[in-house]
């Protein structure tokens, strides 16, 4: 939050990152907040939250049941600005993606456990709940995906890159009761390390609504259950100068095609191979 100082990062123990076995196939660790340095004792402590930081000046924050500063804490359910329970756990995160301050946005980062790889499909998907006391909502929070850390940026504006997934334009994200699904999907270049999760759009290009809340900071917003994970690959239409061919999306793409049903292949349109129909008879005379 903007009002609240924000202390100096800890170094925070290898054993607190480790993800289990069960949970290898999502890639975000620490994926509902659960593992943290210490209780929350004030906002503006992405610090005391394991692997997670903020990239940007804008100082988001970790809410945890564990806080014993009222009425001021972060605490699950019950804080300054609203009434939420954890959807998994006892934590979740919070920031401020729209802002009474000018082009003013808070984001959430993280390593992602591994590198993605190039041409695999990884579905995204994370939880939102508008914060009871927001004055305004959005329609617009997304994720990025980064070659290296997008940070430290001295300064709380609107990062300048574009998502590749964010919640549809027009849809608002104004539900303060339940928790909300932002999903999506995208194909890796190989570079992606970590995530960034916030609003890339400044006041310019950012749709808002009223809400009901009375705090005059602007759009309140937890997130909980942070996942990407890869898709089973299968073969699609790979179009390679011009000769349509199946692929799976890696070996498309390594080989410098365009996974697409793209009109001007041949065959056209570039799909699969219709198999040739017979009879069971004939398949008899000949199989013996």
């Amino acid at each position: 939050m903007p009002s609240l100082p924000r202390l100096a990062p800890i170094v925070l123990m290898a054993a607190m990152v480790a993800t289990s076995p069960a949970a290898a196939v999502n890639l975000v660790p620490n994926d509902s907040f659960e593992l943290y340095a210490n209780c929350p004792a004030g906002y503006s402590n992405m610090f005391d939250v394991a692997v997670w930081t903020a990239p940007t000046t804008g100082t988001s924050d970790f809410h945890h049941s564990c806080a014993n500063n009222p009425p001021f804490a972060p605490d699950v359910p019950t804080n300054p600005l609203g009434f939420q329970f954890a959807r998994t756990g006892e934590a979740y995160c919070g920031f401020i993606p729209s802002s009474a301050a000018p082009d003013y946005r808070e984001y959430i980062e993280a390593p992602l456990t591994s590198t993605l790889v190039i041409g695999t499909t990884y579905l995204v998907t994370f939880y939102v709940s508008l914060a009871d006391d927001s004055m305004i909502s959005i329609d617009r929070i997304g994720a990025y995906f980064s070659n290296g850390s997008v940070g430290p940026v001295g300064n709380y504006a609107a990062l300048p890159y574009t998502p590749q997934v964010e919640s549809p334009a027009g849809t608002f994200l104004d539900d303060t009761v339940n928790w909300m699904l932002v999903s999506g999907s995208f194909v890796a270049n190989g570079t992606e390390t970590h995530i960034v999760i916030g609003s890339f759009r400044d006041d310019g290009a950012q749709n808002t609504q009223p809400a009901s809340g009375t705090w005059p900071g602007g759009a309140y917003y937890y997130i909980d259950d942070v996942s990407v994970e890869p898709q089973v690959a299968v073969d699609q239409p790979c179009c390679i100068a011009g000769a349509c061919s199946m692929a799976l999306p890696g070996e498309c793409a390594a080989a410098g095609g365009v996974t697409i049903a793209a009109p001007d292949c041949e065959p056209s349109p570039c799909g699969a191979t219709v198999a040739t129909k017979t009879t069971w008879g004939r398949l008899k005379t000949i199989y013996r």
